[in-house]
């Protein structure tokens, strides 16, 4: 492939890659669209197709066309889209209607080229709309197309008009398509528009207005400023103002909010405005046209944009808020929608329920179990409905999938609510042990959601009964005996469906604890946790408890398990933190990496806060000394250490190098490889007797111990994540020319006959290495955040820092050829005492 097609494909091809190989090519050329953009697919696959084309100069016509465009200016990022365009309807056609490949369109399309670029269809869309209060969608494309020079039913235009009418029309674009489909243009229809507001105390205090319900009109208002010229931040859901710029408005005060030319003023209104009686009607009359085909709720921010368009002097002047009209008109509001029957909302349910569970099920499954969730939700539920769902969920991999749909794991409390009215009926139903099983398992999952642990310990407790070898009551129950410190009863309920060391991290926990063999107390003697409770009150039956440092790991494993048995909304905010740890978040090889990385886990629940939520929920069922120790733990902030003693197989000592707190922690693994004066990264916490590291640690390169402890101090459990991905990534090197070199194609060097050991060149390297350490010395380092170590060798609070990091410098040996300082002449030259 010549020159100039590598450049025009490629742009900055790797050095050793090879375009003339197509399965190398492909890959070269994946990646370089978003993966996230809707038809990422298709469009790298054409793309491919494209380059093959050029490549081998088949068809001619279309690297013709390319040079042409370049030509005309075009850059070849813009080129590459337009020949992708043009490729692209041909190739769908022959797909939908299964019939050869029609090149001679193809071709001809070619010819056609240059289209107007995204950015220009996307000005004028705006551009003709807002010269419309509201323009049928039909008239749109043809004025578009007569304001262009183009034809509308050109199909490679058409292609082109809908990628880009889906950006601008669009929830959250400039343009809007409302019932009947007008398209609008929102800056232009909310501009002098007036909204009211009851400011909450929160609001106040904060200076800040939620755009909820009453102020959804001015939602997509990108750039607001005070009518002072002080700027206002524009946050999802919410406008942040300058301190005290609510402070005129008392708590529970209305305030009247005016926006015009992108300036907002704020009016407190002593008195509150009455409801407009016409705007109500309005506001209903929007409504009603909007919900009538789809029957879903619809946005506050339609309806205010519909009824502005009915009447633009609606809204002119203060009136009620807005949630207070709708009341009026008969709506009910939840967050930012409104409907007047339940019947709008359970439809909105239920198609939200099908589209996640598309991703979970398929085929006839899927149309079987979304029919069964939907009769549930059915005022009226027969037995015979209720029972074909209880047999549906005896399937274990279909049960977590239910639970999630009918219970929920965000704590939704209007779904929590509908499953309290549907469990009993379930129970109700129940007649089969199977059934019976099942109904008192989601009885459990319920309780537990509504903060009942012991309710739903007895629940499970049914459904074991029930049916006793169901895995899934089987397991919960165990959970809930390891919750208790009861290790014996919980592995032999593990154990008994098939749970070993080498499947449950749960039963490879338990089976490594050391167990004491004491005699069991009597029935009426003093229990042997120390209550003070008879034994046969307290613990009857179950050995006494491992010493309290010996169940950290325990303690560990319990909150774990929490997040695996919490529902589908952990799992994914555990694979949310993962993508931050992977390396290529895109990769199924980096995102298991990443979800194997104890640090994930350790993140979601310290920094995350679900370790927090562990203890809210199950912390009645801990032993009580291993609950007062996970309190102590949330007291307890990731940090870096610096290891100031070590004891192999025993422990290490540690400062805190943001507290200067020296700590002895036992660790016998770590310690066996620990350095001293090395730092790492993690959390030590009390153990009853000591401090243990629990979670993931990892150690930090010297000198990069100021940025971590940044990140730390904003305590954001993702930018951690992404801040250990980057410590993992290799260099970018780049050239004098700004070019990135690829190390995997570095040139091969011949090796000097000039042995290292001549004297001549030893003294050369010497003179070499004592000004590079001078340089070093005296010019800014990266790793010490940009002082020279002078500056830090003088500053007290930054003298360990560069200590460190000399410390971290192998020793320099001249008879192995290899350049390298000198840290004992670092020191020297520094005034450092001797290492």
């Amino acid at each position: 492939m010549d020159a100039e097609k590598v450049a025009f494909l490629f742009d900055d091809l790797p050095g050793g890659a090879d375009p003339e190989d197509p399965d190398e090519r492909g890959q070269l050329l994946i990646g370089r669209i978003d993966p996230d953009q809707p038809g990422a697919t298709l469009q790298n696959t054409v793309r491919e197709v494209i380059a093959s084309q050029i490549a081998d100069d088949d068809p001619p016509e279309v690297w013709r066309t390319a040079r042409r465009l370049l030509a005309a200016g075009l850059d070849r990022e813009s080129v590459l889209r337009q020949l992708a365009l043009c490729f692209t309807p041909t190739l769908m056609a022959a797909l939908d209607d299964d019939t050869p490949f029609e090149e001679a369109d193809y071709l001809a399309a070619l010819e056609r080229l240059p289209l107007p670029s995204g950015e220009q269809i996307e000005q004028s869309l705006i551009d003709i709309v807002r010269t419309h209060r509201a323009l049928p969608f039909d008239e749109l494309d043809q004025l578009l197309g007569d304001r262009l020079g183009v034809s509308v039913d050109d199909p490679v235009v058409e292609l082109l008009l809908d990628r880009v009418e889906q950006h601008v029309i669009d929830q959250h674009g400039p343009l809007e398509l409302l019932a009947g489909d007008d398209v609008v243009h929102v800056e232009t229809l909310t501009d002098d528009m007036v909204l009211t507001h009851e400011l909450t105390p929160q609001e106040r205090d904060n200076d800040l207005l939620l755009l909820a319900a009453d102020l959804h009109g001015f939602r997509r208002r990108a750039d607001v400023t005070l009518e002072n010229g002080a700027s206002v931040s524009v946050t999802p859901g919410a406008w942040v103002g300058p301190t005290g710029w609510l402070s005129d408005v008392p708590p529970y005060g209305v305030v009247a909010v005016h926006l015009r030319d992108g300036r907002v003023s704020c009016t407190h209104l002593t008195t509150p405005p009455a409801a407009d009686d016409a705007i109500v009607k309005l506001l209903r009359s929007a409504y009603d046209r909007a919900v009538a085909e789809p029957w879903l709720p619809v946005p506050v921010e339609e309806l205010l944009l519909q009824v502005r368009v009915m009447d633009p002097t609606a809204f002119a002047t203060p009136t009620a808020p807005v949630s207070t009209l709708l009341a009026a008109a008969g709506l009910e509001v939840r967050d930012i929608e409104v409907a007047h029957d339940e019947s709008v909302w359970q439809n909105a349910r239920q198609g939200s329920r099908m589209f996640r569970l598309m991703n979970q099920l398929d085929g006839e499954l899927l149309s079987e179990v979304t029919e069964v969730l939907n009769s549930l939700d059915e005022a009226q539920l027969d037995a015979a409905a209720a029972r074909r769902a209880l047999a549906l969920f005896h399937d274990p991999a279909l049960l977590e999938v239910v639970a999630d749909e009918l219970i929920g794991g965000e704590d939704d409390p209007q779904q929590v609510e509908r499953a309290a009215a549907l469990v009993p009926r379930l129970l109700a139903a129940a007649a089969r042990p199977g059934h019976q099983a099942v109904a008192h398992w989601l009885a459990a999952v319920l309780a537990e959601r509504e903060g009942r642990v012991e309710d739903a310990e007895a629940s499970l407790r049914s459904a074991v009964r029930a049916e006793p070898s169901w895995g899934p009551a089987v397991d919960r129950l165990a959970w809930y005996h390891s919750d208790r410190g009861d290790a014996e009863t919980a592995l032999n309920l593990w154990r008994g469906v098939g749970a070993t060391a080498t499947n449950s991290d749960d039963v490879r926990t338990l089976e490594s604890l050391v167990i004491p063999a004491a005699r069991l107390p009597g029935r009426n003697e003093p229990c042997w946790c120390g209550s003070g409770r008879k034994f046969k009150q307290c613990h009857l039956g179950q050995r006494a408890l491992p010493p309290l440092p010996e169940r950290v790991g325990w303690l560990c494993r319990k909150a774990a398990a929490f997040l695996e048995r919490r529902g589908d909304h952990t799992s994914n905010v555990v694979y949310e933190h993962a993508a931050a740890r992977a390396q290529d978040p895109t990769s199924r090889e980096s995102l298991a990496h990443a979800l194997a990385d104890p640090m994930v886990i350790d993140v979601v629940l310290h920094e995350g806060g679900w370790f927090d939520r562990f203890l809210d929920e199950r912390g009645s069922l801990l032993p009580g000394d291993e609950e007062l120790l996970g309190r102590a733990w949330t007291l307890v902030d990731r940090t870096v250490y610096e290891i100031v003693d070590v004891q192999p197989g025993a422990g290490v000592q540690v400062r805190d190098l943001r507290t200067g707190d020296v700590l002895d922690v036992r660790e016998r693994t770590f310690s066996r490889a620990a350095r001293k004066g090395s730092l790492l990264c993690a959390r030590a916490v009390p153990d009853g007797k000591t401090h243990q590291f629990v979670g993931g640690l990892f150690t930090v390169p010297p000198g990069r111990e100021r940025s971590l402890l940044d990140v730390l101090d904003g305590e954001d459990g993702f930018e951690l994540l992404e801040w250990i991905a980057a410590l993992e990534r290799p260099p970018v090197l780049v050239g004098p020319d700004g070019d990135v070199l690829d190390l995997d194609h570095l040139p091969e060097i011949p090796v000097s006959d000039v042995a290292p050991s001549d004297a001549g060149v030893q003294e050369a390297m010497l003179a070499f290495i004592e000004q590079h350490e001078q340089q070093w010395c005296e010019e800014p380092v990266p790793a010490l955040g940009g002082v020279t170590p002078l500056e830090a060798a003088g500053d007290p609070t930054r003298r360990a820092e560069v200590e460190r990091l000399i410390d971290s410098f192998p020793p320099a040996d001249f008879s192995t050829g290899v350049f390298s300082l000198r840290p004992e002449k670092l020191r020297e030259r520094l005034g450092l005492p001797a290492g």
